[in-house]
């Protein structure tokens, strides 16, 4: 990794074909013909989507040429820039670039894995107490289980408060378990068939899923036939919708804005998801107030949607921790999607959904070229009610 002074940075640099990106252009969707450098841009150190651009140019679309981190661009995030695949940096105003380079090359380690380079750098302390400063290379293999399975102190009662909101849906009746075949749900689906409850279980296969999802749902669905009171039913997009709309916007039309992608979602989640719903007195979903900010407040019964769809919505995960997930599913051997071993925790579509690195918000693979707070494609966003104010 090169460290840049901002004088020599604004020099021309003549003979260069250089291309600046603002951090809000999709890389897939610039002309990259001849050029040898690329700028991504930092608008300030807590805006980390120029991080997502370069893993995008060197991992999908194979760029070889420089990539150079601008604007305001700390010490501390040289090494994750340069695992996302950048070259050299410009620091911001004020850093003496030379110092820096020193630093940097004297320690230029990390200690967490992530998205990008699973192993960290320091084994733990082994069973004697002594650490030690050289790769580990049995201890953690980077399996999400191993990483994440970590009870917390209230794991057993958040378990009897799952089941005991699971029991209270299924007394509901009809109610159905909406399943994104995310390590969540798996683990309701999982409750769901030990406690034996009459609560259906139903999948969105949008068009656009990974092949490791498209997988897990094969599994899911030999699973569930051994269970009569829990059948699978799978959900297509209306294949027309479909294909008129790539028609007319393109295959990657969700990349130009959010109207049309959150069009794609509405047609591949929102039409199939009212389908599975019809006929419902409420749906169970695997939200946790862990996940986001804007879930923060999820209920273990959620009685919001009673005016607009006339449905309950049961969150028997709401309390859950990420830990506890994992440990539940290490615990009773769930099957889970393997993607969840390359530190992709929230798993969507395939052109819609990224891994994460460490230090990343929860859902931060999810659309992540656009700037909006609430990462949601419209199933577990609120119906405005009629008359309601926009």
């Amino acid at each position: 990794m090169k460290i840049i002074a901002i004088a020599d940075h604004l020099t021309p640099d003549t003979g260069k074909n250089v291309l600046k990106m603002d951090n809000t252009a999709d890389p897939r969707l610039v002309d990259l013909g001849g050029v040898e450098r690329i700028d991504l841009t930092f608008p300030k150190f807590t805006d980390g989507r120029a991080y997502s651009q370069a893993f995008l140019l060197r991992r999908r679309l194979g760029f070889q040429g420089e990539i150079r981190a601008t604007g305001d661009v700390l010490i501390d995030q040289l090494v994750q820039m340069q695992r996302a695949g950048f070259d050299s940096a410009v620091l911001r105003e004020g850093v003496d670039a030379a110092d820096a380079q020193r630093q940097f090359d004297r320690f230029s380690a990390f200690y967490q894995g992530d998205a990008v380079n699973p192993e960290p750098l320091f084994a733990r302390a082994g069973a004697s107490g002594a650490s030690s400063l050289l790769p580990d290379r049995g201890a953690r293999s980077g399996r999400a289980i191993e990483l994440n399975a970590k009870a917390s102190p209230a794991f057993a009662e958040r378990l009897e408060e799952a089941i005991a909101t699971l029991a209270f849906a299924a007394a509901t009746g009809p109610v159905t378990q909406a399943n994104s075949l995310g390590a969540e749900d798996m683990v309701i689906t999982h409750l769901i068939n030990a406690q034996q409850l009459p609560i259906s279980v139903f999948v969105l296969e949008t068009g656009a899923l990974h092949p490791q999802t498209l997988a897990l749902l094969d599994q899911l669905q030999a699973q569930q036939a051994a269970h009569p009171q829990a059948p699978l039913h799978i959900l297509r997009p209306q294949a027309e919708a479909v294909v008129q709309f790539v028609e007319r916007e393109g295959a990657e039309a969700m990349y130009r804005s959010i109207e049309l992608r959150k069009a794609c979602c509405g047609i591949r989640k929102m039409e199939p998801l009212a389908r599975a719903l019809a006929g419902q007195k409420g749906w169970v979903t695997g939200l946790r107030r862990e996940q986001s900010g804007a879930r923060a407040e999820v209920p273990l019964v959620d009685a919001s949607e009673q005016a607009s769809r006339d449905l309950l919505k049961f969150n028997p995960l709401a309390s859950w921790s990420w830990g506890d997930v994992w440990h539940y599913i290490q615990l009773h051997n769930v099957a889970y999607n393997p993607l969840h071993d390359q530190f992709y925790p929230s798993i969507g579509c395939a052109p819609c959904t990224r891994a994460i690195s460490a230090g990343e918000d929860f859902r931060a693979g999810r659309w992540w070229w656009e700037d909006e707070a609430a990462k949601e494609c419209g199933l577990h966003v609120k119906q405005q009610q009629e008359g309601a104010p926009a």
